[in-house]
């Protein structure tokens, strides 16, 4: 009898699915595959039982439900290689080519399982021990990340242990405090040097509403996670991750202590609530926050497909379907259908920059006092934004082979500034509103976590809105590690003393200043 046990479909359905969150996990969490995975069983159910009735077989029905299985989830896989790889100098990359290819595979396939094929008892059990092993390795691999997480989570609340303690003097009104973080985005002598574009009229209008630009910042680590880590722990990363390893906790884990960090920890001491934008990245999302922001509040809506759930469907055959009833593929579509987002991955990064940016001048009239988390994943690659605001519907701005980065320097340094320059138009504004409205005037950090590339990797933008004359005790050079520390000695009464203000590269070796203007 156990012979019979037909598996292969179903475990071959759900593979492809497992195997990209596996591949992915440290960037979401699993539950953003249920649907593809109740979806894609339960097609494999139906399939299973069409067969049935045509074939008589249920172990014929099995290996006909694999075998569509297998070409539905490779076909975008293969369009795509074929797309990029000339075979005997013909772009066979076009589905009028493939589709008939796998047409025919199928009707071969199906010939051979109705006609020629007798005995099937060890066909099905070769099929349903590969399918049992293939989903071997990435089942281990979400598994043994989720249990981490959760038992990190678990250890996360002493990660970061409050050193200090902030003063509020009696009957005092409390600031908000605003981390704004500006993904990627350099400052000004490297967007001069490297990309010919004079940032000046931006930050004269920061200064103009009683901000400090500090000129010669660096970020302390070149990759985001070191350098929030570091921004909010007031801390370099030696230190945090010895304090993660007493807790038994590795490097990698790391990304925690921006969930619970520091400044967070020693607000919320005092009073402050915790006001969180989610950022699109797992390891900076403050999910835990008193108010946790999102632009969609309806994740399983089959008319919105998730990130993860894009990538996914550009894998399969969908994508048939997708260029048909979208043939602007390669870029922006303003008509939307179902699965626009198959066409144009970016929708949703779109959304989400755009929904935190127009949330945040909002949050001034919300009652505090809070601490706002906002990631803003500008001008972070894909570069999707005009000048003024438009989507890109060039693709060579985002469609290099294997990244979401333009295909050339030309599209780099255009992308990069267009994103800048609709960041400019949007943040005066922005900022503005947080100043004007706010019942107590706010503690604004508008950081950038690191630049873009090479020199200008670690040359980030840091701007500083402090109430009063808090604003004249930063200083050109100021690194991000004592931001915080010298804002809560400055505004709440405590005394840490500034480290110095170093900048590694990625081997952990220290970057010298090499810009004349901010060489001592």
């Amino acid at each position: 009898m156990t012979k019979k046990i037909i598996l292969h479909p179903f475990t071959f359905a759900v593979f492809p699915i497992l195997a990209l969150l596996a591949y992915n996990i440290t960037e979401v969490t699993p539950r953003v595959a249920l649907r593809s995975i109740v979806i894609s069983l339960t097609t494999a159910l139906l399939l299973t039982v069409i067969f049935r009735l045509i074939s008589r077989s249920w172990q014929k029905a099995g290996l006909l439900t694999t075998l569509f299985m297998i070409l539905f989830f490779s076909y975008g896989h293969i369009y795509e290689f074929l797309q990029q790889h000339a075979v005997f100098g013909y772009n066979l990359g076009r589905h009028r080519y493939l589709t008939v290819a796998y047409g025919l595979i199928f009707i071969v396939g199906l010939w051979i399982v109705l006609r020629k094929l007798k005995h099937l008892n060890n066909l099905t059990q070769m099929f349903n021990l590969v399918g049992l092993l293939l989903l071997i390795l990435p089942v281990y691999q979400i598994a043994r990340y989720s249990f981490t997480v959760a038992r990190n989570e678990q250890l996360s609340e002493r990660a970061a242990p409050l050193t200090s303690e902030l003063v509020v003097p009696e009957n005092a009104k409390l600031p908000d405090v605003y981390f704004i973080i500006l993904d990627g985005y350099t400052r000004q002598d490297a967007l001069l040097r490297d990309f010919n574009y004079d940032n000046k009229p931006f930050l004269d209008s920061l200064r103009g509403m009683g901000f400090y630009v500090a000129d010669c910042s660096r970020s302390n680590y070149p990759k985001t996670q070191g350098s929030l880590a570091t921004a909010l722990n007031m801390n370099y990363l030696p230190e945090l991750n010895a304090n993660l390893a007493s807790q038994d906790m590795s490097d990698e884990d790391i990304g925690l202590l921006v969930k619970e960090n520091q400044v967070r920890k020693l607000l919320e001491s005092i009073g402050y609530i915790t006001v969180a934008f989610d950022s699109g990245y797992e390891w900076s999302r403050i999910t835990d926050a008193d108010a946790y922001l999102q632009y969609t509040g309806k994740p399983y809506e089959f008319q919105v497909p998730q990130p993860f759930e894009v990538v996914l469907l550009r894998t399969t055959a969908v994508l048939i379907w997708s260029d048909t009833i979208n043939p602007a593929s390669t870029g922006y579509s303003q008509t939307q259908t179902p699965f626009a987002g198959v066409n144009f991955v970016f929708d949703d990064h779109i959304n989400r920059q755009l929904y935190i940016l127009n949330e945040l001048p909002r949050l001034a009239s919300y009652s505090g006092p809070k601490f706002v988390f906002a990631h803003i994943m500008i001008p972070h690659i894909p570069y999707v934004f005009e000048p003024d605001g438009q989507i890109a519907s060039d693709p060579g701005y985002y469609s290099s082979p294997g990244s979401n980065g333009p295909v050339d320097e030309e599209y780099q340094v255009k992308g990069y500034t267009n994103e800048i320059q609709f960041l400019n138009s949007r943040l005066p504004g922005i900022l503005d509103t947080l100043i004007r409205k706010s019942a107590v005037p706010p503690i604004i950090v508008l950081l950038g976590d690191h630049g873009l590339g090479d020199e200008n990797r670690s040359e980030n933008l840091a701007a500083y809105y402090l109430p009063g004359a808090g604003g004249q005790t930063f200083y050109p050079s100021i690194t991000p590690v004592n931001a915080f520390r010298l804002i809560f000695n400055t505004s709440f009464g405590a005394h840490y003393s500034l480290l110095p203000d170093v900048s590694y590269d990625e081997s952990n070796q220290p970057i010298t200043e090499t810009s004349p203007a901010c060489l001592p």
